[in-house]
């Protein structure tokens, strides 16, 4: 009996334990939480079905582990490549591994130790599960005719299990002869092939004869390139030399040359030229810019640059006065002690106020000066018709303002009442990934 449940990677479930009493046990709940998940996972490890999709996303292999009251456990592992089961005996250190097990296979030491077997009938082709059900067929033979109930009980006496015994066990002696009469003629096959290949360790001795031979070439090769440098190189300077001792006969019979005169004069004029050449190259090239250039224009009034000027001329006889009077007044005594000003300085500051605002009125008076009499309003209801439609415009931006805050809102409310039910859901029951709300909703929409 199965006493412990252990789902790791297997379709929605990343790793889920289920500690299993004694007697039929029920799996309860909503939809989408993984019950027949479970149920898929039981039948995987008892008939190792075709291959279909069960990893969980993301995950390399699924695995189903049960764990037996006589504390044996067994272990269903499917990987991308294949299925194959780990056999966990009570006491051992290691497992009993079993791979390569085709379509559909489960190895005999397996349904020994789980003892999950179906119940195959004569008059059908599909066997009856009495160890598992679904929401649909919870009871096996519950929805089955008469017939296929006095079959299956007629098919569960002592003697039919002992002849379907006998049947098992003559598929699986044929099997075993079959299998042993492939494995003699491949043995054979083999053996033939090694024959065939016995001349091998003399081809391999003339292999490494070539290669080595072929390693002594290659380094020759190299070097090759590095000789014909060497050849290149001795023949050019060869060819110098030769060259050079033909000057040298031809010099030989020449006299030696004049000792030479003072160049500093000629260094100098040819310092002038070239500093003249530059200052020609230099005038022609302003020359060319100031060709493109129109006529100066004409100096405007100095009118005002000269009365600035002489504002500051007074300022500064103003300045040298006050320095002749702080000159004079320097041998003098202190002053006494001013009174308060305070109400003078009110009085200053609201004069200037005055000043200032009646030179704006001023500058307001000549501006509206040359201005127009304002014409007489005589009908104003085409006013009041584009007034009338602008009332009607902003109240319909504002109805539309409403309706789209309104909008708004329930858009909020509904993406609040998704996030809820996809929360409550948590993940997705086919591959068990994460229920994200910007995969169910644009954020941008």
């Amino acid at each position: 009996m199965i006493a412990r449940l252990v789902l790791e990677n297997f379709m929605a479930h990343a790793r889920t334990e289920l500690e299993l009493g004694p007697g039929v046990t029920a799996l309860t709940g909503p939809n989408n939480v993984g019950k027949s998940a479970v149920v898929e996972a039981l039948r995987c490890l008892a008939q190792n079905p075709t291959p279909r999709h069960v990893i969980r996303h993301g995950a390399k292999e699924a695995r189903v582990s049960v764990e037996l009251d006589d504390g044996t456990r067994v272990v269903w592992i499917r990987k991308k490549a294949g299925a194959g089961y780990q056999l966990w005996r009570p006491g051992a250190e290691a497992p009993e591994e079993f791979w390569k097990l085709g379509r559909g296979g489960v190895p005999d030491e397996i349904r020994e130790a789980l003892r999950l077997e179906t119940v195959v009938l004569e008059n059908r082709d599909d066997a009856i599960d009495v160890h598992l059900g679904n929401q649909r067929r919870p009871i096996f033979l519950l929805d089955e005719p008469p017939s296929t109930a006095a079959a299956f009980f007629a098919a569960s006496s002592e003697s039919a299990h002992l002849l379907a015994m006998q049947d098992s066990l003559k598929r699986r002696a044929a099997d075993a002869r079959r299998d042993q009469a492939k494995a003699t003629a491949r043995l054979s096959a083999i053996e033939d092939a090694l024959d065939r290949l016995s001349g091998l360790p003399d081809l391999d001795l003339a292999l490494a004869e070539a290669r080595d031979k072929e390693e002594l070439l290659r380094r020759s090769g190299e070097g090759i390139p590095a000789l014909e440098d060497w050849l290149s190189r001795r023949t050019e300077l060869k060819r110098g030399a030769e060259a050079a001792a033909r000057r040298a006969r031809v010099l030989e019979p020449l006299a030696a040359p004049p000792a030479p005169a003072p160049v500093d004069r000629l260094a100098a004029l040819g310092r002038d030229l070239r500093s003249a050449r530059v200052a020609r190259e230099s005038t022609q090239a302003r020359a060319t810019a100031l060709a493109t250039l129109s006529e100066p224009a004409t100096p405007a009034a100095t009118a005002r640059p000269a009365g600035i000027l002489a504002e500051l001329r007074g300022l500064l006889r103003q300045r040298a006065a006050v320095l002749a009077r702080t000159a004079a007044l320097a041998p003098l005594a202190e002053a006494p002690a001013p009174a308060s000003t305070l109400r003078v300085a009110e009085l200053a500051q609201g004069i200037r106020a005055l000043k200032a605002k009646e030179k704006a009125l001023s500058g307001r008076f000549a501006a509206l000066a040359g201005l127009r009499e304002s014409p007489t309003v005589r009908k104003a209801d085409a006013l009041a018709e584009i007034l009338r439609r602008l009332s009607e415009s902003r109240a319909a931006q504002d109805a539309a303002r409403k309706a789209s805050e309104d909008c708004a809102a329930r858009l909020e409310t509904l993406r609040a009442e998704i996030a809820a039910r996809l929360d409550a859901v948590g993940v997705c029951p086919t591959c068990g990934a994460g229920l994200e709300l910007h995969r169910f909703i644009r954020e941008d929409a």
